[in-house]
């Protein structure tokens, strides 16, 4: 039989081991940063491509619906703070309207304007789903480097994944109507 040694300590780690760990992990941090960064930008695009028009068409609809509000409230307002100047002022562009009409020989109820599809928020139906987003985002993130450092905290390396690339997401992007 054969005697154990017990298990030696650790050896402590100098001030020198752990400053060089410390620059290798933050260069390794770095080169994933920058060999990243354009995969990053890729896949913001791409997600801004999928899901920017219904959002830009939900914010111009609510700002639209906003807007109708406020106006219907300054009238409102108007008509109740001052109605008699209301009404004198109703009166007037009536009159002038009415002139203009027999002048031109054309009614003004010849003139109207609806745009109903101004107010209108796209439901989620008019965007992509989210397991088309989820797997583009796939797609773009099988693209990203990682970085390592070997046992000592040094020499950092990038490690760029082989076999993909940036021919992600087919879908073509929503338009706007």
């Amino acid at each position: 039989m054969g005697s154990q040694s017990a298990p030696q300590p650790p050896k402590p780690i100098t001030p020198g081991q752990a400053a060089q760990a410390a620059v290798g992990t933050a260069a390794a941090g770095e080169m994933m940063s920058v060999a990243n960064q354009p995969i990053e930008q890729y896949g913001n695009l791409y997600t801004t491509g999928q899901l920017g028009p219904a959002e830009v068409q939900t914010q111009t609809a609510l700002a639209n619906r906003a807007a109708m509000q406020s106006a219907q409230g300054q009238l409102a307002i108007q008509s109740q703070v001052d109605p008699l100047a209301y009404a004198q002022r109703q009166m007037r562009l009536k009159a002038a309207t009415d002139r203009l009409g027999q002048l031109y020989g054309t009614s003004p109820s010849a003139f109207s304007f609806s745009a109903p599809g101004a107010f209108v928020v796209p439901g989620t139906n008019a965007m992509p789903s989210l397991s088309s987003l989820r797997g583009g985002a796939a797609d773009v993130a099988r693209n990203l480097a990682t970085a390592s450092v070997n046992y000592q905290g040094a020499n950092p390396t990038l490690n760029i994944p082989s076999g993909t690339n940036l021919s992600v997401p087919t879908t073509t992007p929503r338009g706007y109507y």
